[in-house]
């Protein structure tokens, strides 16, 4: 399955923006409430994750595959 058929289409790619988004804030309640290191570490690098998912659209139609 070609990604661009997730990025192109509005419905599909608005439903997961907004579950990365639900993901993103939950990561960012996480974060604020963890008084230990490492699991801020950890928080840190899944909010990066989503983030970097939310511009596969860019990626995916820059590349031309």
């Amino acid at each position: 399955m070609s990604l661009k058929l997730l990025v192109n289409n509005p419905e599909a790619w608005n439903a997961f923006e907004a579950e990365l988004e639900e993901r993103i804030q939950a990561s960012y309640k996480q974060f604020a409430q963890s008084d230990e290191q490492h699991v801020m570490y950890r928080v840190q690098g899944q909010i990066y994750a989503l983030q970097a998912l939310k511009q596969l659209r860019l990626k995916v139609n820059a590349n031309g595959s």
